[in-house]
């Protein structure tokens, strides 16, 4: 019987840190959770219009993943009933105040379901990162960040590629966490 060697151990090791990377848990930004009463109590802006939703130019195929999250975050903001409006810009004026979002994706990576079938978490984390920015009606930012969310390549593995797949609505729930920690008054 052999005995255990520096090559036995160095390849466990690395074994183990590959099985950890591909099965870490999922990422996204942490949004300050806010209280609804408190928010509604406290409402700066009582509009909500998406402006531009973009993406860089080496994001491959963005238009339905944009389109998704996009409405999945006015869905998301409608069913909060916090504001008189929350639409996309038609370039109409509003009486109360309105903070105009504007979305730029920077990453966008959402794996196959076929890449999942045959080389389940080994094909790898599907991504989507936002720059988000809030803009009063004067033109003033009021606030911009980075949103990153990346779902954990073993829960896609075992839910068939729905998690990827889910991914763009998803980040229009972030996207509509992000902007109701944003619309209270100072």
């Amino acid at each position: 019987m052999k005995g255990i060697t520096r090559k036995n151990v160095v390849g466990f090791i690395l074994s183990v840190v590959f099985i950890f990377s591909m099965t870490a848990c999922a990422v996204r930004t942490q949004v300050e959770q806010v209280s609804i009463d408190q928010v509604r109590q406290n409402l700066k802006y009582q509009n909500i219009v998406f402006r531009n939703f973009t993406a860089n130019s080496d994001v491959k195929a963005p238009e339905g993943p944009i389109m998704e999250c996009r409405t999945s975050a006015i869905n998301y903001l409608e069913l909060k009933n916090l504001f008189k409006a929350v639409e996309k810009d038609s370039g109409k004026s509003y009486d109360e105040p309105a903070l105009y979002v504007d979305v730029n994706v920077t990453s966008l990576r959402i794996v196959s379901g076929a890449a999942r079938f045959w080389a389940g978490a080994f094909a790898g984390r599907s991504n989507m990162n936002v720059d988000v920015k809030l803009i009063d009606a004067d033109g003033n930012l009021v606030v911009e960040k980075e949103l990153e969310g990346a779902p954990n390549a073993m829960a896609s593995a075992w839910s068939f590629s729905r998690t990827d797949h889910s991914l763009p609505q998803k980040m229009g729930f972030l996207l509509g966490d992000f902007i109701i920690a944003h619309v209270s008054g100072d």
